[in-house]
C-alpha cells in the first residue's frame, strides 16, 4: 500500500518544491520520466527539472487533479441502468443511463446520462485527488 499526498522535495535542483507523490512523483510524472531517461551524471543538468514542482502544496494537488481528470473514461457501460448523478439547478437530472463516467484506478464511478457525460460534469462532481492510501 501507499500513501499518495504532497510532498515536499528534500534535494536535487527542485527541493523545497511540492508534488503529489505516492512511492513516486505523480503530478509531474512525465518531466521525471524524462529525467530519469538522461545518463545518470546528466539527471541533475536536465532541462525537464523544470517541469517538476509547485510553489505551494495546493499547486501540486490542482495539477494531480488535472492529470487524473485528463484519465476520465466517459464511455464505460454497466449492465443495469440507473439514475444520472449530475448536480442540477434543482436536484440531481436523475435521467436513466446504463454508462457512467469513472476515474480509473479512484473511487469515482457516477452514473451520468448522454447529456451530462461530460470531463466538466466530472469536473463540478469531484473535488479530488486528496489523501489517501492504495495502488493505482
Amino acid at each position: 500500500m501507499q500513501e499518495h499526498t504532497v510532498k515536499q522535495l528534500a534535494t536535487g535542483p527542485r527541493a523545497g518544491t511540492w508534488v503529489y507523490a505516492g512511492r513516486y512523483i505523480e503530478c509531474c510524472a512525465d518531466a521525471a520520466r524524462r529525467v530519469m531517461a538522461q545518463p545518470r551524471g546528466r539527471r541533475a543538468r536536465s532541462e525537464a527539472w523544470r517541469d517538476i514542482g509547485h510553489p505551494t502544496p495546493v499547486g501540486a494537488y490542482a495539477h494531480m487533479r488535472e492529470v487524473l481528470l485528463d484519465r476520465v473514461d466517459l464511455e464505460r457501460q454497466v449492465l443495469g441502468w440507473s439514475g444520472c448523478e449530475a448536480p442540477t439547478p434543482s436536484g440531481v437530472c436523475a435521467e436513466p443511463t446504463d454508462k457512467v463516467a469513472a476515474l480509473p484506478g479512484l473511487l469515482f464511478y457516477r452514473p451520468l446520462c448522454g447529456a451530462h457525460r461530460s470531463r466538466q460534469t466530472v469536473e463540478a462532481m469531484w473535488d479530488g485527488p486528496g489523501d489517501w492510501t492504495g495502488s493505482w
